[in-house]
């Protein structure tokens, strides 16, 4: 069964409310922005990939207000399907799924980010 959340504020309470032990897909927003689509790598959860992204946007990264996110089997194809559903309305990536961006647009995976 998927489950989906609302969109939330990046926070570190919110981020502690998601799932520590499963794994999905999620977004990180700006205002009404979609500015990044991610999945959780085998060995992460949901709660572990969102506290990196804070940490990130804490530190004055990367931006970001809001987040989403989505438990899933499948969780690398079902971003891929939300990357093309993102491709096909807006005519572009999101600003950090972008080749060159702070979170390495020709990665898949939130694993390695802190080795850049």
């Amino acid at each position: 069964m998927r489950i989906a959340s609302l969109r939330w504020p990046l926070s570190q309470d919110r981020v502690r409310q998601t799932p520590a032990d499963l794994q999905g897909v999620f977004t990180l927003w700006d205002g009404d922005e979609c500015l990044y689509v991610g999945h959780t790598p085998w060995n992460r959860s949901l709660q572990a990939c969102l506290g990196q992204l804070l940490d990130l946007r804490d530190e004055g990264v990367i931006r970001g207000t809001h987040f989403t996110w989505e438990t899933t089997a499948l969780p690398k194809s079902r971003e891929y399907q939300l990357l093309a559903l993102n491709l096909e309305k807006r005519g572009r990536l999101p600003r950090y799924n972008k080749a060159g961006s702070p979170l390495g647009g020709t990665n898949t995976s939130i694993t390695d980010l802190r080795a850049r």
